[in-house]
């Protein structure tokens, strides 16, 4: 019987099998560029809804088996995709479209936005989505691999302070190697804190395009625009990250056994008798006698193996075409890696942008943006509690038995108990505030020429609280018992002798004020001139004060007027800071295909004395889109863009300490 039904089954499997082949039909085509009327190689035909498919061959030419009445999917780089129905058809000539988003695609770069096809300087791209979908708390470690030429390593990921450090094509100068951050046309504004859901694109300048940065763009410039604004009813999108991130490599340190032994040999070779009997190593491995003989795993003991991190975020936008809006709130958290860590860092962030159109000649837009990042640590830094596990004996207790922290390993150092706020905390909040204000005019009766004008804001304010008090650890001489015949452990204070703290702030103000004019103009078809010519004012300035006291009669209140008169001290300072730029950018392009760029800028930097403070930096680079040739069309047809480009500039570097002279 079951033979009976494979037989049957075996039958009805082949004749459906049958009837399918039977109403295949062969189709075969030619594709081709619609405007050349010139065949196109490498194009790749698919059925839809399947894997059956198949590329054409040097003159464009392909064949297929296909069922009766599907639609096939035409697709190369650089056009339109096709969806081609077979209707009973057994020949197909087909002609694709250039893709022309793609060719038109811009990208930012200093001062404005140029078309990709016809860009002769070296900037490369990502869309804020990608940055976005990388579960990150930080924007900085989210750059490696996506920008070539930026390498981005990370030090650390220590909650509030895991931001990568970032080269552009290596390192240009000495000292701070950092690039230029530009957020919305203003320099300077954080990268690793901003809110990864607001980036709409960013930009790197990695040649002589980074000239018009002058005396900041030795190495490279970054530029991040927002997202802003689109007409249309109100759209409302909400993410939620949960990240759970996990150190890399533990150091694996020997046990105790292990640890005996070593020292056993270095007492034989130092002709001496070993420490540890045959009996210390039987009750380090069995672990009988904990009290006596401890087998502590300190990273174990201190670290845990997961942090959490989270990230949340709401959006809207939408308006009309006069008044467009773009408004995220956004919260992120994250934990350290020790274990009952005095370690964390929350950020809690407001991004608005508002476009107003007022007539057909002007349109302004307003940018606020509010940030509050709050971090806690424990009195000592993550090096010196990295330090300390490198240090500590397996053969010492992390605890005792009864729950009590073991003894130090020198100077009050137990990194179960340091990683902690037994010894105190450090707290560092800071509230930063962004505005930007612009007005765009286009010049009546002038076609082409614009006018802008921008003011920016950066108000941020810092309070640090350092308050460190002596905390307790418990030593054994290995015999002394309590009256209960328990190991009488003896209690010592370490650290400090009184409380101690340590109040700082600082009070920073930025603002930036800039003109820039504009002219694009075609002449006779084939000739594009873009002519870009601004100045710009930036001046910083900033207060400090930080204050200190001791002699705090009780480690109950952790505040400056508890503390006692003497040796009180407190300290402030200032600071003022002014830049004064000017700069331009012309751009030439011959029919799209032969490209010119002259960039420059003339800068002033109070880092330097009178007859050195301002520095001239130009940058010049050239383009040969060698695509467009007749020839190249001709001999390398699946090749659909290919551009020449080569640069020459000089930037340089005014990150040093001021006033020198």
């Amino acid at each position: 019987m079951k033979t009976f039904r494979f037989v049957l089954l075996l039958f009805l499997v082949l004749s459906i099998s049958n009837t399918a082949w039977a109403q295949n039909q062969t189709v075969k085509g030619r594709v081709m560029d619609s405007k050349l009327k010139e065949p196109l190689m490498g194009v790749s035909i698919l059925e839809i809804g399947t894997s059956n498919g198949t590329v054409t061959d040097l003159d464009g030419n392909f064949t297929l088996s296909v069922p009766k009445g599907v639609v096939l999917r035409i697709s190369y780089v650089g056009y339109l995709v096709q969806e081609v129905p077979i209707n009973g058809k057994t020949y197909l000539d087909i002609f694709l479209k250039e893709d022309t988003e793609l060719l038109d695609e811009v990208v930012i770069v200093g001062y404005g936005a140029q078309k990709k096809a016809t860009l002769s300087g070296s900037v490369t791209s990502v869309g804020g989505e990608k940055l976005a979908k990388t579960p990150v708390t930080n924007v900085s470690q989210g750059l490696a691999g996506r920008l070539p030429g930026v390498v981005a390593v990370s030090n650390t990921s220590e909650p509030g302070y895991d931001g990568a450090t970032i080269t552009v094509r290596g390192v240009n100068t000495f000292g701070k190697a950092d690039p230029l951050v530009v957020v919305d046309g203003v320099p300077g504004r954080s990268l690793e804190r901003i809110d990864p859901s607001t980036i709409e694109t960013m930009s790197v300048l990695k040649d002589a395009s980074a000239a018009i940065y002058g005396a900041q763009a030795a190495n490279g410039v970054i530029l991040i625009t927002t997202k802003r604004g689109k007409a249309g009813k109100p759209r409302v999108g909400f993410t939620y990250n949960y990240g759970i991130a996990a150190p890399t490599v533990i150091p694996e340190m020997t046990n105790t056994v292990e640890y005996a032994t070593l020292m056993n040999e270095i007492d034989k070779y130092a002709g001496n008798k070993g420490r540890y009997t045959v009996d210390d190593l039987r009750l380090y491995a069995d672990g009988s006698d904990p009290w006596g003989h401890p087998d502590t795993d300190w990273f174990n003991e201190t670290l845990k193996s997961w942090s959490p991190q989270t990230y949340a975020n709401a959006t809207i936008d939408g308006g009309t075409e006069n008044v467009k809006y773009f408004v995220s709130v956004s919260a992120k958290g994250q934990d350290a890696f020790y274990r009952h860590s005095g370690s964390n860092y929350h950020q809690y962030d407001l991004k608005m942008n508002l476009d107003m159109k007022i007539n057909k000649y002007v349109d302004t837009y307003v940018n606020v943006t509010g940030r509050m990042e709050d971090r806690k640590y424990p009195t000592r830094s993550a090096e010196n509690i990295f330090r300390m596990l490198m240090r500590s004996k397996p053969n010492s207790p992390a605890y005792w038995p009864d729950g009590r922290p073991g003894p130090d390993i020198e100077f009050g150092d137990n990194p179960v108990v340091i990683c902690t706020n037994q010894t105190g905390y450090e707290r560092d909040k800071r509230y930063v505030l962004n505005g930007d204000f612009g007005v765009n005019i286009k010049v009546p009766y002038v076609e082409g020429l614009t006018l802008k004008a921008t003011a920016s804001l950066d108000k941020t304010f810092r309070f640090r609280k350092i308050w460190q008090k002596p905390w307790y650890l418990y030593s054994w001489d290995g015999t002394s018992m309590d009256e209960n015949g328990q190991p009488l452990l003896v209690e010592g204070k370490k650290g400090f002798s009184d409380p101690r703290l340590t109040e700082s702030m600082e009070d920073n103000l930025g603002v930036l004020l800039s003109g820039i004019a504009s002219y694009s103009h075609t002449f006779a078809q084939d000739h594009d001139v873009n002519i870009l010519a601004g100045v710009e004012r930036i001046t910083d300035k900033g207060d400090s004060f930080e204050a200190y006291r001791r002699y705090f009669l009780s480690a109950a209140i952790d505040q400056l007027f508890a503390g006692g008169q003497d040796e009180m001290n407190n300290t402030g300072t200032g600071y003022e800071e002014a830049r004064l730029n000017y700069f331009g950018r012309v751009n030439y392009a011959y029919k799209s295909k032969y490209l010119v760029e002259f960039v420059w800028r003339y800068q002033g930097s109070y880092i330097f004395d009178r007859s050195n403070k301002f520095g001239f930096f130009p940058g010049i680079s050239l383009g040969y889109v060698i695509s467009e040739e007749d020839f190249f069309k001709k001999k390398l047809p699946f090749i659909s863009f290919a551009k020449v480009r080569a640069s020459w500039g000089q930037t340089g570097n005014d990150l040093i300490d001021p006033y020198q002279y």
